[in-house]
């Protein structure tokens, strides 16, 4: 499929990109909406299985759903082979969890409250991506002066991201799932949610510089990239391990150049307000 984008950024300045992607590749999709009771009886299966495989004379099990949550009773006539056990049938249980989520694309995530969700395992898409975008990525870096530095690859891709259509970012830590598109699905239906653009924006950046440390910022309804870059006066950074990130918004509609973020972007970042995931 053949795509053309002309667009124009914070400084009014025109661009024009044209590229090809296999129709396959745009229509695949990887996740669907969270369902727990779907991942539910996903566990309760599994653990039914590991269940049948525990030697009677030593413990007995039993297993019941109880509304949201899987209740695994282990009795047992040794105190030693009781414990050996109920922490089996634990882990056994975080591990089907951990299965499901993998095999649907999801992954865990914690607020900067300290919440747990269950949300589209971003750093994956990134990373599955990467190859796919790399001719958005090398159609970019074309319509640039050959001696241009990362920061003017960046700053381009990120213009031509802010301007794709936003759609509002739906409850992080109840949606589930719901709204987010994955990196070529955002280009394909040209509209994105700010987490949606800002996994696509990562992955175009992976696709030309693979050893460039970025990590996603996640704020309450919002996102944000980071990039160690080199560092210029009045950068909006974040330090992150004794290194600092300068911070973008890729979400638009605004027209907010490289390292610099909305006013209310920064009272998060300035009140903590945020949780991170490197991206790898």
């Amino acid at each position: 499929m053949y795509f053309n984008y002309t667009w124009s950024d914070h400084q009014e300045k025109t661009s024009d990109i044209s590229f090809s992607l296999p129709f396959r590749q745009l229509n695949k999709q990887n996740h669907k909406k969270f369902i727990p009771n779907l991942a539910q009886q996903y566990v309760y299966i599994e653990m039914h299985k590991a269940a049948k495989k525990i030697d009677p004379k030593e413990a007995r099990v039993n297993i019941q759903r109880r509304g949201q949550d899987i209740h695994i009773q282990v009795t047992s006539r040794s105190n030693e082979l009781l414990d050996k056990w109920q922490r089996s049938m634990n882990q056994g249980q975080q591990k089907a969890l951990d299965q499901y989520l993998q095999d649907n694309y999801y992954s865990h995530f914690r607020s900067y409250l300290g919440q747990k969700a269950i949300k589209p395992d971003h750093l994956r898409y990134i990373s599955e991506n990467t190859a796919a975008l790399l001719p958005v990525a090398q159609a970019m870096y074309e319509t640039l002066p050959a001696d241009s530095k990362t920061r003017a690859y960046i700053h381009l891709v990120l213009s031509w991201v802010q301007s794709i259509p936003y759609n509002e970012l739906k409850n992080r830590l109840t949606s589930n799932g719901a709204g987010y598109l994955p990196p070529l699905s955002v280009i394909a239906n040209n509209q994105g949610d700010c987490d949606s653009k800002t996994v696509l924006m990562a992955s175009l950046v992976r696709s030309l510089f693979p050893d460039v440390k970025m990590t996603m910022v996640f704020l309450p309804h919002h996102a944000l990239l980071g990039i160690a870059l080199p560092l210029r006066k009045n950068g909006q950074t974040l330090n992150i391990d004794g290194m600092d990130y300068l911070l973008m918004e890729p979400t638009g509609p605004s027209k907010i150049p490289l390292g610099e973020i909305s006013n209310r972007s920064a009272q998060y970042i300035a009140g903590n307000m945020y949780s991170l995931e490197e991206v790898l």
